[in-house]
């Protein structure tokens, strides 16, 4: 297998992970390409079910001639663990995920073993992080959907009780931040194990000439702009904590921004995932003047429209995918223009996509959360507006930012 082939493969495998936040489509996709791409004929994946102590097949890829080649693992295997089926001239490759399996069969003759798992071993740690994504997203789920009806019954029961009704309406927000921070960490989670994979990737397949002190300079050089990519996620992270954490507290300091240091910021943390899946961004400054306003809360805005543009770009396969963000002003505000092309909102829809709950993508485990909590920070906490329509093109958010 040639170099450049490796590299394609690892590719098409990195970006076959974390298509799904459901572990059953996203592991099948998975299975299907990486067996493509490396010719592997047949793989399974085994999901461990700690109730019961044993395991369940969840995917399986390949014809059914080739299923009896898998059975149960168990703890005895290692990760990596290579077993080898002589009368049939097969080879099992076992890959431990978290407490998961993943179970891969070669033709013996065929296959360079060795490569396989260097390859995997370059987006193992983006994998499991993906499985784990997926696994506490079905938590929260299921969080979510048994909270509002466990909040209505206690309402109905304590109507006349001031007091317990506040404390389920708290409830309830609570809930609403654990989904909210869900969705902000995914982004940085995503790019903190892609820039892990590059750098595993690149040592393990030794690209760097450590003779010779070019090579050790740009060893050098390729760790530390890694690592500060990591850094800068991290603390984005860290700061999306901090401000959940505070996001009830009316003593809350105001800073002093543009609209376009907002934009800019926020695009530090989606540009490139934007980049990656072909979308183009214009950003169009018509603004100079400073204001006071959250500067946390309302790039967390801007990244929910963000977000959802690029979803909805992807998910009807638009050509040459744009979002173009215009910054203007007047005496008293400024405002922040966010469209895309992706073709709108539905009519019947749009009156309704700042409410609670309300998704137009449940079949994608939508919250119908973001935009409600968006409309929350800019109209409550900043003293602003939040307005949605359709243009020429497609859907249209307007962010009126005003010092409160």
């Amino acid at each position: 297998m040639q170099l450049n082939e490796q590299h394609f493969i690892t590719y098409e495998c990195v970006n076959a992970i974390g298509t799904s936040l459901e572990l059953s489509p996203m592991i099948d996709h998975f299975l299907k390409i990486f067996s493509h791409q490396t010719g592997a004929l047949a793989s399974v994946y085994w999901e461990y079910l700690p109730a019961e102590r044993h395991y369940e097949q969840l995917c399986i890829y390949g014809e059914k001639s080739f299923e009896k080649f898998f059975i149960s693992p168990n703890n005895m295997l290692q990760d990596f663990a290579v077993i080898c089926i002589p009368k049939h001239e097969k080879i099992l490759l076992h890959i431990k995920a978290h407490d998961d399996w993943i179970v891969f069969l070669f033709h013996d003759k065929d296959t360079d073993i060795e490569i396989i798992k260097t390859i995997i071993h370059s987006f193992k740690l983006k994998l499991e992080n993906a499985i784990f994504a997926c696994k506490n997203f079905l938590e929260l789920k299921t969080i979510n959907e048994t909270l509002a009806l466990r909040i209505e019954e206690e309402v109905s029961k304590n109507r006349k009780k001031d007091k317990q009704i506040m404390q389920q309406s708290r409830l309830a927000q609570m809930g609403e931040m654990i989904s909210m921070i869900a969705h902000q960490w995914r982004q940085p989670l995503g790019s903190i194990s892609t820039v892990a994979a590059s750098l595993k990737l690149k040592m393990a397949l030794n690209r760097f000439n450590l003779d010779e002190q070019q090579g050790r300079d740009e060893q050098k050089k390729f760790i530390e702009d890694a690592t500060n990519k990591i850094e800068d996620y991290v603390k984005f992270l860290t700061h999306t904590i901090d401000d959940f954490r505070n996001f009830f507290k009316p003593d809350k300091q105001q800073e002093s921004v543009t609209g376009l240091s907002l934009v800019q910021r926020t695009l530090e943390i989606i540009g490139k995932a934007l980049e990656i899946n072909g979308i183009t961004i214009t950003v169009e400054n018509h603004a100079t003047k400073t204001f006071f306003t959250y500067t946390n809360e309302v790039t967390q805005v801007i990244l929910n429209i963000l977000k959802n543009a690029e979803d909805v770009i992807k998910e009807r396969c638009i050509k040459n995918g744009c979002i173009t963000i215009v910054i203007t002003e007047s005496n008293h505000a400024q405002y922040i223009s966010i469209s895309d092309n992706a073709g709108g909102i539905p009519q019947e829809v749009l009156p309704y996509i700042f409410e609670p709950y309300y998704s137009t993508k449940s079949e994608k485990n939508g919250t119908g959360l973001g935009l409600y909590m968006s409309k929350t920070i800019i109209e409550e906490h900043c003293g602003g507006k939040i307005t949605a329509q359709n243009d020429a093109q497609g859907a249209l958010f307007i962010l009126e930012l005003r010092e409160k």
